[in-house]
């Protein structure tokens, strides 16, 4: 008897709409944590690395486009800067770069169609451009369009987001219910501009392009600056910094207010994120220019990952079980007497 209640409580919690907005959600965590890894653990570890600092995933997806999405996983020492010396005024001069060529430190892939008053360094940049081509045609076999299946599955998590943002927005200006709502689905509307490119333009890279041998890109300084790139990396790391506290005003404006402490636990959540982003959005000024910093920086981002992971699914179990919130967080998160629970 006793197994068949537990057995039909746990059925019962299962139809409850928050462990469904927690699955819906997967796939939103699954697109932003994409990557070209040969082992699954690699993959796993991306996966914890954007979970951990969503300025990583966000900056993948705003500042690198459509068409140099392969070069993004090349390491740095794949790129080539070509520029004119100063030697008898007509040397064209080669260098790698101490840094991949995104973000502050964007930089253009020579083509075909650049231009130069200098006839040695136009013949120069043509050859670097052919290279270019040549290299850029093995690493498209490590592209791929998205499946129904895949866009399918990150639109559902858009629903999920959206219906989430809303329920919470309906829960601060309606009627007071005393009734939990779908927190991770808000938390994760950072997730929206990845899913939006896996569902409108469906291009994955499937393939490390790594694997490929002697694999040389030349780039060249922008003529005109670089001045909208580092516009939209800084438009990144405060929307990756900002967009997450949204939850908490709404979990905490939420009638009655402060309901069982949601916004104080959404905070130490978002409080690692906004460190974590502050944090890479340094490290992308300094990328790669210490080895030591960098792989202390990537431990520490995975570690944050497993530990927002372990922060969800404790939330999820938590959902309408406010007698767990005040066992673990003590008195001051019950306010059954203005919610009128009953224990």
């Amino acid at each position: 008897m006793a197994t068949d209640e537990l057995l039909a409580k746990v059925i019962l919690k299962l139809q409850d709409p928050v462990p469904q907005y927690v699955l819906g959600c997967l796939p939103a965590i699954a697109t932003i944590g994409a990557a070209p890894k040969k082992s699954f653990i690699s993959k796993l570890f991306w996966v914890f690395r954007c979970l951990g600092c969503p300025f990583i995933g966000l900056f993948y997806t705003c500042n690198v486009k459509i068409d140099e999405t392969t070069l993004y996983w090349l390491n740095k020492s794949c790129f080539k800067k070509v520029y004119e010396g100063n030697v008898e005024g007509q040397i064209v001069a080669e260098e790698e770069i101490p840094h991949r060529p995104f973000g502050h430190h964007a930089m253009m892939v020579i083509h075909k169609n650049s231009t130069h008053s200098n006839p040695i360094v136009l013949e120069r940049l043509n050859e670097c451009a052919a290279s270019n081509d040549t290299v850029l045609k093995r690493l498209d076999e490590c592209v791929a369009d998205a499946s129904v299946l895949e866009r399918l599955s990150s639109s559902f998590s858009a629903y999920y987001i959206f219906v989430g943002i809303l329920a919470g927005i309906t829960r601060v200006i309606g009627p007071r219910t005393c009734e939990d709502w779908p927190y991770i689905p808000l938390t994760l509307s950072w997730t929206l501009p990845a899913i939006y490119r896996r569902t409108v333009r469906g291009k994955l890279v499937v393939k490390d392009p790594e694997r490929l041998k002697n694999t040389v890109i030349y780039v060249e300084s922008f003529a005109k600056g670089n001045e909208e790139h580092h516009t939209r990396v800084v438009l990144t790391a405060l929307a990756s910094i900002i967009v997450p506290w949204i939850s908490i005003l709404l979990a905490y404006f939420t009638p009655p207010i402060g309901y069982f402490c949601r916004s104080k636990y959404l905070t130490v959540i978002c409080s690692v994120w906004s460190f974590n982003n502050i944090l890479a959005y340094i490290h992308h000024w300094l990328e790669d220019k210490y080895e030591l910093l960098d792989t202390i920086i990537r431990v520490w981002f995975n570690l944050c990952g497993v530990f927002v992971v372990v922060a969800f699914f404790l939330l999820a179990l938590l959902a309408n079980e406010n007698k767990w919130w005040v066992d673990l967080f003590g008195p001051s998160c019950d306010v059954s007497d203005t919610c009128s629970i009953k224990y």
